[in-house]
Parts: structure tokens; sequence; C-alpha cells
């Protein structure tokens, strides 16, 4: 007869960060260029970034999508806002809230195994994310702690951005671990959007504010403030690149600023750079594996200078954005404060 590990036992080696500060992986990447297939696109991939970065007249909106965080990727993003390698942020909820949010309040993410149990995982109350686990009865602490954010403030309408804003402004005094998107893009003057807002804790949090508020005023997120935000953030730029790991939402929401802008009669050029590292497919013509060729026809990106990588984040991401980073071409880049274009 099998025993199942107790709670403790299987919450107890947890996912630990890349730090691509740690590692030059320049030569590396510089091979791979030589080589072909994936490893010369992700060559390219790097090189496509570190000329956006070098590029004045260009910031740079970071896309995001897919469990990132929990599987040991959050540094690296907090590294490119801490370094002034991204300017802007588009991303789903669960990486701000579920994931990042969740361990700057003090908890953790935990390897685990791809064939559990999952049934016995539920009646222990651990989550699965592939082979990691989530204690839920922490994910409820996060949740708990949206509707309480949500209770402080005044009941009306806000974009997420805004919303993401009240969540760093809460964790400059209770973080417990510093090393946080959302608090180090507040720190920076970087606007978090997650158009789908509701789709993580933080609709929990919220379904709890409202529910709690019947009949009264109440927060709500406002989708189409989202869209504006960041189409005056397109505004105030100059030329614009995206850097897009994995698709879905967050990867549309930033090319469709262009039409956007064009629609309210403030024309911008296309996005002049883009970078996609995703495992998606073109072939079902779903968004998060259209090339960047095709949001050409759309008038949203330039094919002068685009590059899909087709890898696991994982292993592309700390390779394209470690190689940029070890190359210093952002030590010349102004620190833009785009929060400042969302009012």
């Amino acid at each position: 007869m099998t025993t199942t590990p107790s709670k403790q036992a299987l919450l107890r080696d947890t996912i630990q960060h890349i730090d691509i500060k740690a590692f030059d992986v320049r030569p590396l990447v510089q091979a791979m260029g030589h080589m072909a297939f994936q490893a010369r696109n992700l060559g390219r991939a790097a090189s496509l970034y570190d000329t956006m970065l070098r590029d004045e007249k260009c910031g740079v909106i970071l896309c995001l999508a897919g469990s990132l965080f929990s599987a040991g990727l959050k540094q690296v993003v907090v590294d490119m806002v801490r370094h002034r390698m991204v300017d802007a942020i588009v991303s789903t909820g669960a990486l701000i809230v579920d994931q990042d949010f969740f361990e700057a309040l003090g908890f953790h993410h935990y390897k685990g195994r791809a064939d559990a149990d999952d049934n016995a995982l539920r009646d222990l109350s651990i989550d699965r994310i592939y082979d990691t686990y989530i204690d839920e009865d922490q994910l409820r602490v996060c949740d708990a702690t949206i509707a309480a954010i949500a209770a402080e403030l005044e009941p009306r309408p806000y974009s997420s951005r805004e919303f993401i804003t009240e969540m760093g402004r809460y964790l400059e005094t209770h973080a417990k671990n510093k090393d946080s998107v959302v608090l180090a893009a507040h720190q920076a003057g970087v606007p978090i959007f997650c158009p789908a807002f509701s789709d993580c804790s933080a609709g929990f949090g919220l379904v709890h504010h409202q529910w709690h508020r019947a009949g009264k005023p109440q927060v709500s997120i406002d989708s189409a403030r989202d869209f504006l935000e960041l189409t005056k953030c397109r505004l105030k730029l100059e030329d614009s690149g995206l850097f897009m790991v994995g698709g879905g939402v967050p990867k549309n929401f930033a090319q469709d600023i262009v039409v956007a802008a064009d629609f309210v009669d403030q024309p911008v050029s296309m996005h002049k750079y883009a970078v996609q590292l995703t495992v998606a497919d073109e072939r079902d013509g779903a968004l998060s594996g259209s090339t960047l060729r095709e949001a050409s026809s759309w008038g949203k990106v330039s094919t002068v200078h685009e590059q899909m990588v087709y890898g696991e984040a994982t292993v592309t991401m700390p390779l394209v954005v470690g190689a940029a980073y070890h190359e210093r071409g952002w030590t010349q880049r102004p620190e833009r404060r785009l929060v400042n274009a969302c009012r």
C-alpha cells in the first residue's frame, strides 16, 4: 500500500529564480547564432533586443504569458525593470498576482512532479502547474489581500494599471520579498497592464469585494481604460519595440495599440522591432503562434526587425535577455516613467 507524502514533505524544495547577472552567456549565444534552426533564430533575437535597447528613440513593451514566474523567471523580469530594459509591461493576471505578488507576500513555488496524483494533491490543498506545486491555502491569503486593497480604495472603476499601482504601494510597506516585478515597476514608473485582470487571484479578491458591497459603490476594473492608457504610452514614444514571451491576450493587446492610435486620429508608426519567444504553432490560426509577418498585414508590426524563436521560455528567455544584459546597451537608456503618460 502506497502512503501519500505529507503536505510538508511535498512543499519542501522551492523553485529558485535564475539570475542573469551571474552568467555572461554572450559567447554561447553568439556561437548559437552561427548554427541553424532555433539556435540561429535565438542568436538573432538577442541581437535584435540589444539593438532595440540601443535605439534612443525606441520604447520597449514587454508582453508576458504562460507560467513564467512560478517556473523561475521572475528575477529576469525584475532585473529588466531595474536596469531600464523595459518601459511598459503587458501580462496575464496570473503572472502578476498569483505568482509575483504572491511571492512578494513571502510565499513560494515548489518543485513537484508532472506525474503526481492530482486527487491526492487536491486533498492536501496543493495546486499543480506541470512539475511545480503551490499551497492553495497561501493563494487564498493572496486573494484576501487583493480584497483588502480594494476595500481601502475609492469605489470607482480602475484600469488594471491603476490597481496594480496600488498593489505596488502596498508592497512598499508590507513586502516580505522585495524582489518583486510589481514593486520594482512601481518604483521605476513602469506601468503594468493586465487586460484580463480578473482571470487570476485578483478576480477572486474582487468578487469577494463586490459580493460584500452589493448595492453599494464598488471597485471595478475598466479594460477599455487599460487600452486607452497603453495607447497613450505609445503616443509618448517616437518608436516602439515588442519583446513577447508567449502569446495570447498580452501579445495582441500590445500590437493593437498602433491601430488604436490611428483610430483616434493620432497615427503612429508600426512597432519598429518585435521579438517573440513561443512554443505555439501558426497552423491553427490562433494569435499565440501567428507570425510577426502576419501582424504586418494588420498594420501592427514592421517586418524589417522581427524574429520568432520557437522554444520553451525557461530555456530561451534567460539566454536572450542575459546576452542583452551583458552587452550593456541599456546603460544609456533614459528612465521614461511611462506611468505618467497614463494619467
